[in-house]
């Protein structure tokens, strides 16, 4: 696969929330930049006759304390369904019926799905008792470690 990702080739189809909770427990009580626990974890598959890729991203985050009620956690499942004008050109079937894609691509993929989940995420806890959640910038690959990664 020599075929470089072009952005102008790469349309972003839809965003779908499919999973938005937040909940917090009696006692929590927010303080300016208090720390929290951040899991993520992503699934993709790809349809290569429609050109489609879907990657689903999930997030975790979580306010510990000692005290049951004084915790606060939101968990968000957000799936994103991106066009690939030209991914017959960065995704090839192997002889086994795998499918391998250029790393640039779901590098590419995995940036715009996680900084577009940071834009949501901070705008829906906004208003929340959790108020204003700014997930770090991360480098994509990350997502793309075994399992669930922690920061």
């Amino acid at each position: 696969m020599k075929a470089k990702v072009d952005a102008k080739k790469i349309n972003l189809l839809f965003v779908k929330t499919l999973k938005s909770n937040i909940e917090v427990g009696s006692n929590f009580i927010k303080k300016e930049g208090q720390e929290y626990h951040l899991s993520l974890g992503q699934e993709s598959g790809l349809n290569l006759d429609e050109k489609k890729v879907a990657f689903t991203l999930k997030v975790l985050i979580e306010f510990p304390n000692s005290i049951k009620d004084a915790k606060a956690q939101a968990e968000f499942v957000l799936q994103f369904l991106f066009e690939v004008k030209n991914l017959d050109e960065l995704a090839k079937v192997e002889d086994d019926g795998a499918i391998t894609v250029s790393g640039e691509l779901s590098l590419t993929l995995a940036g715009i799905a996680y900084s577009t989940a940071r834009g949501i995420i901070l705008n829906t806890t906004e208003q929340s008792t959790i108020r204003g959640i700014l997930l770090p910038v991360i480098s994509p690959a990350k997502l793309f470690t075994e399992g669930k990664i922690q920061l």
